[in-house]
């Protein structure tokens, strides 16, 4: 029989030098992320410069400069491309004697600031990814940066948050980078020992010209056909729904405008013709640069949203609607989101006002009861707006088809539904010549070679 191997001894100091050696290799490790995280931050603020790391005599990593962040951000994060990203500019000036009237002001691209002992001028470039594209699990890719250095501000940081909240999917958060280029004494860095954070002068004025910016960034731009793979198209046809039986018919106003719509005139429309709808579900309209696919209750979703958002408001009912059994917290909720009831008898309630949408509605009670579950204001906003726009499954004619895309491409974020899922897939027209080989066809039919 062969004796068992024998296992060597380490004794104690052995066992602590390889304790010592891992701790350095990971210590090294961590050093070497955060050097990395820094200069991508740098690099960000100058885009036109030439990055390159070496370790140990080798090329550890390299950045190629670019005419904006927007061509430097793809190479950091994986699985990002240009065509996910959004950039913006706005001019922020300091209102003058010559000023042009308030309502010529709006639709500009310049957010005029309040007077003050510091000239408040400046720029505020954004990039943002698209929210139907690209976004992370955590909060860790919304970076600022002012006069070229990147800083803390969770002012701005947090501005942004809640401009993309309903915007992303649940629990997702944003890719953008913030750059402000301000006049020096606008900026505080006594805020932070290693002036990592900064005190920002007009702070209200920047935080509502980001707004704009975020606004501006997600509207639908001409060019926004983008190329799409013919396995994608399938995969969205195949998830079409199943079973198309509803009992209420939901309708779409073409003449139903947003207060945003009405002072926002300089967001146009871009050339989406309706064309057809496939099982009921999505609208298939032509673009000037291809073919589109709007899933028409999120498109719908969205256009009620915004303008619930702009207009909520609790109408009378009569007669009221009579409910029971409404638990402490429901009655709470109730109160919270201005719903009007009051007691009926044993265990009965009156409902004395709903929100305008839901009033005429059939389903008005059992709409009442959803928004008694819970949430906050907006979480009711949407609710409203999820149960008021029209169902999957719905026929639609070519009159309404059209209202509903010109409606829902004026809204402030088209790119997803209040709940963050895509409303819209492009095909675009350089997809389908190559998939038909249709340049190939007209070079051989001629004899090109």
């Amino acid at each position: 029989a062969s004796l068992p191997a024998t296992v060597p001894f380490v004794g104690p100091e052995a066992q602590e030098r390889q304790r010592k050696q891992e701790f350095t290799a990971r210590l090294g490790a961590q050093q070497l992320r955060q050097i990395q995280r820094l200069v991508q931050l740098i690099a960000l603020a100058h885009p036109q410069i030439t990055w390159s790391l070496e370790q140990n005599d080798r090329n550890w990593f390299s950045l190629w400069p670019g005419h904006s962040a927007k061509t430097l951000l793809p190479q950091m994060l994986r699985g990002i491309v240009e065509s996910d990203l959004r950039e913006t500019q706005l001019e922020v000036t300091a209102p003058t004697a010559s000023a042009p009237e308030p309502l010529q002001a709006q639709t500009s691209n310049q957010i005029p600031l309040a007077p003050d002992s510091c000239d408040p001028s400046g720029q505020l470039q954004l990039l943002l990814g698209l929210p139907d594209r690209c976004h992370r699990r955590r909060p860790d890719w919304v970076k600022v940066a002012v006069n070229g250095r990147c800083i803390r501000l969770p002012e701005l940081e947090q501005t942004l948050l809640s401009a993309m909240r309903r915007s992303l999917p649940r629990d997702r958060y944003p890719i953008a980078f913030i750059h402000i280029k301000a006049a020096p004494q606008q900026v505080d860095w006594n805020r932070h020992p290693a002036k990592a954070e900064i005190y920002l002068s007009h702070l209200a004025q920047w935080q509502e010209a980001l707004k704009q910016a975020v606004t501006q960034a997600l509207q639908l731009a001409p060019e926004t056909a983008q190329l799409t793979e013919g396995t994608r198209v399938q995969t969205l046809l195949k998830a079409a729904e199943q079973g198309a039986g509803y009992s209420l018919r939901r309708h779409i106003n073409p003449n139903a405008q947003s207060d945003t719509e009405a002072n926002a005139k300089q967001i146009q429309a871009h050339g989406l013709k309706a064309l057809a709808q496939v099982h009921n579900t999505y609208i298939v309209a032509e673009h000037p640069a291809g073919l589109w696919l709007i899933e028409q209750h999120i498109a719908h979703e969205r256009v009620l949203y915004e303008q619930i958002c702009d207009r909520w408001q609790c109408i009378p009912l009569e007669p009221p609607i009579v409910l029971e059994q409404l638990k402490p917290r429901q009655r709470q909720q109730l109160e919270r989101i201005g719903i009007e009831f009051e007691t009926f008898g044993e265990n009965l309630w009156a409902i004395r006002s709903a929100p305008a949408l839901l009033a005429q509605r059939e389903d008005c009670a059992a709409a009442i009861i959803e928004l008694s579950l819970g949430g906050d204001l907006n979480t009711a906003q949407v609710a409203t707006a999820c149960r008021s726009a029209i169902r999957n499954g719905t026929p639609l004619s070519q009159p309404e088809m059209q209202a509903l895309l010109e409606q829902w491409q004026r809204t402030r974020h088209p790119q997803t539904c209040p709940h963050g899922r895509p409303i819209s897939m492009t095909l675009a027209e350089s997809s389908l010549a190559r998939f038909f080989r249709r340049h190939w066809v007209i070079g051989k039919s001629h004899g090109i070679q």
